[in-house]
């Protein structure tokens, strides 16, 4: 009933749009699809004999007195490759949608089934600054929430990240590592970047999302449909000049984001340049109630997954596109892009759940800190001719270079002055007076001994010049002077150092400074080194006897030491694509034809790398290192060690310390070979077919790098066992007698690598061929109607296809026999239209089949005759679901209906959908537990085998829109109403429902009772998702004012009711396993981390020239 009412607007819109229609008497037969960007001296496939009775008072494409809320160079939708053909007929003028000062612009001839396109005009006045802010007022599409490393792609039609297709100027991005079980392993411990990289939206000409399948425009992965970006050009600003200069500065409060953009366009003879650079610095998404602690202290001092707050990041993004044009006439181009960005993250994981110390020592032992960083780097060369021939109107030869590299960095260290590792109480220093080095006390001081006669014998106490005794914070023992030596590279080794003497050579008490000489020596790589020799004599025996002296060092190390995880997901792409276009007349019929291909070849690699290092390094362990005895021995000779610290001299401690380059995935190369065809066909004034067809032939090719390699052990016995009598595991000096030595680094594990290796290293190849049908009716000049049939695919992942894992608990085994996904969309839609306004009704149905899921698949032994069985899974083709839903679209030009209410418009946007995952049969992940269960609690089976709900759909959502556009085209707003319905419990899914409710589990072969665990305070008794949105209704108001022609201001209010609401896809982001996007289940505590922000502002100002 609820939905019903939010139906009402659009449906007062369509009762409004009939009302208000007017026969037109002239013929309609005109065709449409007549080229724009075609040279004005080049035939236009016009036929001559066109009526000419076009009523006088029809619309034209552009208003003149409608206001435009954007200057009037921004760039636009229309082909830029050549001047618009002037002669267009008058019908095509007519259907075009053009909606001046709203910067939509919509013709309703090529407008798409399921598609929707978002120009820059419109991400302008929107103020958008991200993929969020790219779908904010669109319904059935939303972004796909990761936590700290932000959003990863898009989820549409109950399908996400990998299954929804991402395209920039022709070339995917990168893929997610999608494989289920390297998400069980890696993913929740926030190790890996695994996300879908994002784009600089302020150099977006245009946004064309498709929802539904859509492998025609995206291949591989667009199961659920697709987003394709397309750049700004340097023609899209030089319309009507020779030169474009804009400054824009950006602030938004919800993460305190400074927004600076320099677009520069210009045009000398034959040649144009566009450069648009872009940085935005700002932190973390404030949550609501985000100043829930009241101090910087009480802020730190909260962390693990009960933290409400979150996680201080500051973020980053550095972004430069350039392109040079060189036209030497009307019918050829060449040009150069580069389109270079960086996305950095650096900050505090404090409600990382895996911590070594409590809440209340983290400030002396530190936090996790992380530095992840996201870089596209796409360099593109392009040729294009614009000559007519008999097969092209237009042609284009492009060759594209994309890196993408996701970097995840996580250093386990403490950075703070109060962490116990780098303890200074004393505030001893480091000075240089009067060409000696001294380490003086916190006044500045030098220290002094003060004999103390009270005891049977007298002592000497180390004091600072205030006679307060230091030997709590200063290391008054060890650090003798040929054990520690004196970095020459930052300090000048031809001064003079203060140290302090306790006894002299001869035996006698001094306790006294002396300034001695530093010896200068050269290590093996040419770095200069100091030291200061003990004195010594021979004493009455012969024996050489040494003075006691020291240097005077806090009792700390001196460093933090780092534990670093540096992994890097990298994927480069090579590309080379041909482009033709043909527009032409057969018999009584008009075509518009677009066909090619490319070749294309991807490197998909991980890289990851470990080691330890040292951070907060102080001055004690900076200027100063070890001099210790091979092996620490005593007695012999002490021998310089640069990476060893003087408080680390005596067990050897090595401040850096690398174990190598190492992956978890073998790198693939995938190569792909595409051929396409399509042909927009009029074949009458009513009747109209897209006919669409495209060829994929998919190769990878696995490699392996030795200086990169997958650690041996997850490759041994993985498919070819060892044998019998191969002794694999133990120290080799207890190999028993007849078997042969096969332990680590023996020729016969290496054989067993070998082998198994050239196993996993099989070829596989994926073909598959995409259609979009598409029939369009125009029954009368106020109605159209399209239906629409299409499919996609999804070719396995390299990662679901040959990543492997070994161990006793969980192992995992290649399948290079899986097959591609598939998904197949039909969908038809109702456009009522008038003048500048319309209403779509959409109804549609996705079928996908072939689902990869992660299933079980036996335990086995690595070894013949070994008791231990390894339980493996393996990446298999299970599941097929189907999506059902409606969409409404509609806009209500109100000055179509009363003239005196020109300017103001109504819009309304609905989406409602449901779909069911179905297993042939019993999933089997599900068959151990029903077995142990099915006596105690029968209820499970029906569970296990219901059809799963999709979590990537989303609640159904309406987007209500009110503006208005001043006809001095100097101001304007929009307010937006975004209503969102509650989550329903059965239509969410929990994978880890198994290990919640109350059961029985085999644990190390013996049947345990396991209590229930509790969620938000109850017991969890299904598979229903364990945190879900409620309702929700948030008022977003935009305005924009121009003063002047080149001057314009934009602000806005979001969340205006300051509403505190929860997100569905931030809700099932949560984790119940992991380390990272944790809350404590059985309590909820944290959860307020997840909700979105509060009341915030928005402003900007753009000068332009």
């Amino acid at each position: 009933m609820t939905n019903f009412k939010f139906s009402l607007l659009a449906c007062s819109i369509a009762f409004a749009l009939n009302a208000s229609t007017v026969y037109a008497a002239q013929p309609t037969n005109q065709p449409t699809n007549q080229p724009t960007n075609q040279p004005t001296n080049q035939p236009t496939n016009q036929p001559t004999n066109q009526p000419t009775n076009q009523p006088t008072n029809q619309p034209t494409n552009q208003p003149t007195n409608q206001p435009t809320n954007q200057p009037t160079n921004q760039p636009t939708n229309q082909p830029t490759n050549q001047p618009t053909n002037q002669n267009s007929n008058v019908s095509e003028q007519l259907e075009q949608i053009n909606v001046s000062g709203s910067s939509e612009n919509i013709n309703i001839k090529e407008k798409k089934v399921g598609e929707t396109q978002i120009s820059a005009k419109k991400l302008a006045k929107q103020q958008a600054s991200d993929s969020r802010d790219l779908v904010r007022y669109e319904t059935g599409i939303t972004v796909v929430e990761t936590g700290r490393t932000g959003a990863s792609g898009y989820a549409v039609r109950g399908v996400d990240e990998n299954r929804v297709g991402i395209m920039v100027d022709g070339l995917r991005q990168a893929e997610t590592l999608s494989s289920q079980g390297f998400k069980e392993l890696f993913e929740g411990y926030g190790n890996f970047n695994n996300t879908r990289n994002s784009i600089e939206i302020e150099n977006v000409k245009t946004a064309t999302i498709t929802k539904g399948a859509d492998s025609l425009k995206s291949g591989s992965g667009a199961l659920g449909g697709s987003v394709i970006f397309e750049t700004k050009d340097a023609r899209d600003y030089l319309i009507d000049k020779d030169y474009y200069l804009s400054y824009k500065r950006g602030y938004q409060t919800m993460n305190n984001q400074n927004l600076k953009t320099l677009t520069l366009a210009g045009r000398s003879k034959k040649f144009d340049i566009l450069i648009i650079d872009t940085k935005r610095d700002g932190h973390e998404i404030e949550n609501y109630d985000y100043k829930i602690y009241p101090n910087k202290q009480a802020d730190l001092s909260k962390v693990g997954p009960t933290r409400e707050k979150a996680d201080p990041y500051q973020i980053t993004r550095q972004s430069t596109l350039i392109k040079l044009g060189f036209q030497p006439n009307e019918n050829h181009r060449l040009s150069v892009a580069l389109d270079d960005s960086t996305l950095e993250t650096k900050g505090m994981d404090l409600s990382y759940a895996l911590r070594a110390h409590s809440q209340s020592d983290s400030e002396k032992y530190g936090e996790r800190i992380i530095n992840d960083q996201s870089k596209r780097k796409n360099i593109q060369f392009s040729y294009e001719n614009f000559s007519q021939t008999p097969f092209w109107d237009h042609i284009k030869l492009s060759y594209s270079s994309q890196k993408i590299t996701n970097k995840a960095r996580s250093d386990e260290y403490c950075h703070q002055s109060t962490c116990n590792n780098v303890s200074n109480p004393q505030r001893l220093h480091l000075v240089e007076e009067d060409g000696v080095y001294k380490i003086k006390d916190k006044y500045n001081q030098d220290f002094q001994y003060e004999k103390d006669d009270s005891g049977w014998y007298p002592s000497y106490e180390l004091r600072n010049s205030k006679k307060e005794k230091i030997s709590d914070g200063v290391k008054t023992e060890g650090n003798p002077l040929d054990s520690v030596l004196i970095n020459c590279e930052k300090l000048n080794c031809d001064k003079k150092f203060r140290i302090y003497q306790e006894y002299d050579e001869k035996g006698d008490g001094t306790y006294k400074y002396d300034d001695r000489d530093i010896i200068t020596e050269t290590l093996p790589n040419g770095k200069k080194y100091g030291k200061i020799p003990l004195k010594s004599t021979k004493n009455r025996y012969g024996l050489t006897q040494y003075e006691t002296a020291r240097f005077l060092f806090p009792k700390s190390f001196g460093y933090s030491p780092d534990s670093v995880n540096d992994r890097d997901l990298n994927t480069n792409t090579q590309q080379i694509k041909l482009d033709l276009d043909k527009e032409f007349s057969l018999w009584h019929t008009q075509h518009s034809l677009k066909y090619g291909g490319f070749y294309e070849k991807t490197l998909k690699s991980m890289v990851n790398h470990q080691y330890n290092t040292a951070a907060n390094v102080q001055w004690w362990a900076d200027y100063f290192f070890c001099a210790r005895g091979e092996g620490g021995n005593l007695g012999v000779e002490k021998k310089p060690h640069p990476n060893v610290s003087v408080a680390g001299c005596a067990a050897g401690t090595q401040l850096h310390s690398d174990k190598g380059k190492e992956t978890y995935l073998i790198p693939v190369t995938t190569k792909n070979n595409v051929l396409y065809f399509g042909d927009n066909v009029q074949l009458t004034s009513w009747l109209g077919l897209d006919l669409n067809y495209r060829y994929d032939h998919v190769k990878y090719l696995p490699s392996y790098d030795e200086k990169i390699p997958v650690p041996n052990g997850l490759i041994t016995g993985l498919f070819k066992k060892f044998g019998l009598k191969d002794y694999v595991y133990g120290n080799p000096n207890s190999k028993p007698n007849g078997y042969d030595d096969c332990t680590y680094n023996t020729q016969c594990y290496k054989q067993n690598f070998e082998e198994n290796l050239a196993l996993l290293l099989r070829k596989t190849d994926y073909k598959h061929h995409s259609y979009n049908l598409g029939l369009n009716l125009d029954p009368t000049d106020w109605l159209r109607v399209q239906l629409k049939y299409a499919n996609g695919f999804r070719a396995p992942t390299s990662d679901e296809i040959y990543m492997t894992f070994k161990h006793p608990q969980f192992s995992i085994q290649p399948n290079t026999d899986l097959k591609a996904e598939t998904s197949k969309t039909k969908e038809v839609a109702f456009t009522f239209y008038k003048n500048s306004s319309y209403i779509t009704l959409n109804a549609f149905q996705n079928d996908y089949r072939n689902f990869i899921d992660l299933v079980e698949v036996g335990e086995r032994p690595i070894e013949d005759g070994s008791e231990i069985k390894y339980p493996f899974h393996q990446n298999q083709n299970r599941d097929r679901a189907r999506v059902r839903g409606i969409e409404i679209a509609s806009r209500l030009e109100i000055g179509d209906l009363f003239e005196k209410l020109q300017g103001f418009h109504l819009g309304y946007k609905f989406t409602y959908q449901k779909g069911r995952i179905k297993d042939n049969g019993l999933h089997p992940k599900y068959k151990e537990f029903l077995e142990l269960n099915k006596t105690d609690h029968p209820e499970y089976e029906a569970i296990a085998r219901k059809p799963q709900p999709m979590n990537a759909l989303q609640p159904t959502t309406s987007v209500y829109n009110i503006g208005y556009d001043a006809p001095s085209q100097k101001w304007g707003m929009d307010v937006y109403i975004t209503n969102v319905a509650a989550k329903k419990a059965k239509d969410t899914f929990n994978s880890q429902w198994t290990s919640m409710v109350k059961r029985k589990e085999k644990i190390y072969g013996n049947e345990k009772e396991m209590d229930a665990s509790k969620a938000n305070g109850k017991e969890v008794k299904d598979s229903r998702g364990l945190w879900r949105n409620n309702r929700y209704t948030v008022i977003d108001t935009i305005a924009y004012w121009k003063p002047i022609k080149n001057l314009t201001f934009t602000a806005g209010v979001y969340n205006l009711t300051n509403k505190k609401y929860l997100t569905w896809d931030s809700a099932r982001s949560i984790r119940h396993l992991g380390t990272i996007n944790r809350v404590d289940t059985a309590t909820g505590k944290g959860l307020n981390r997840f909700y979105a922000p509060g009341r915030n502002y928005r402003m900007s100002v753009q000068f332009e020239f």
